[in-house]
């Protein structure tokens, strides 16, 4: 489906405002930049290069933008996968999925969460195991997290918004932006994914032997 037929097939079904459409790396750098919407839907395959979407990407990350990025992929491929997520984006929709599927994934992302499947939580566990520990899990923390930023540390990762740890919590929004900023900090992060990571490294073995401790698996209806 190519750009305008999804936009159209978004806005019709879903009740989602599109403002924007684009098609090679560059515009999409530059429509996100000017606009700013809550979320980017961004295909890896452009029509400038067939990884277009993934340059697009790591471009958006250092420009600090506020908008949420959903990766469009056309298949599950494991070095793709952790790549984007590495590169920030909140989630990853793969077209082989349900197309109504998509409409959650945005409205999940819009709300803070991330949307990855199983199959790509795997991945990103795999990717852990083989690659060498970052100082953040290697070692003991310089400031170790308090009991409080440990609660919104594995609120997060179990998929909650700022606003669901806020009413989790009873904490005000504004508190709970600024535990996680210190947990970032704390933690040498910038990503809810590398967050996760972090509390999945953290997991007892016991919680960890059968199944994951947290289900970050929202395209399966959760």
């Amino acid at each position: 489906m190519d750009c305008q037929l999804l936009a159209e097939a978004i806005q019709q079904r879903h009740n989602f405002r599109v403002i924007g459409c684009a098609t090679s790396a560059a515009e999409i750098i530059s429509a996100v930049a000017k606009s700013q919407p809550d979320v980017a839907a961004i295909s890896v395959r452009l029509q400038d290069d067939a990884v277009g979407g993934l340059l697009a990407l790591r471009k958006l990350r250092t420009s600090h933008t506020r908008s949420r990025l959903v990766m469009l992929l056309d298949t599950d491929e494991r070095e793709l996968v952790v790549e984007i997520l590495r590169n920030g984006a909140s989630g990853i929709f793969c077209r082989t999925g349900v197309f109504k599927d998509l409409r959650k994934c945005i409205e999940r992302i819009r709300d803070g969460q991330i949307w990855i499947n199983n199959t790509q939580v795997q991945y990103l566990i795999e990717e852990l195991v083989q690659a060498p520990a970052p100082r953040v899990i290697r070692g003991k923390l310089a400031t170790p997290l308090s009991k409080r930023e440990k609660e919104v540390a594995q609120l997060v990762a179990a998929g909650l918004s700022n606003h669901g740890v806020s009413e989790k919590l009873g904490l005000s929004g504004h508190t709970v932006k600024n535990y996680l900023f210190n947990i970032f900090e704390k933690l040498g992060v910038s990503t809810r994914i590398e967050l996760v990571l972090y509390v999945l490294n953290q997991a007892k073995p016991s919680e960890s032997e059968n199944s994951l401790p947290y289900d970050l698996s929202y395209d399966k209806g959760a």
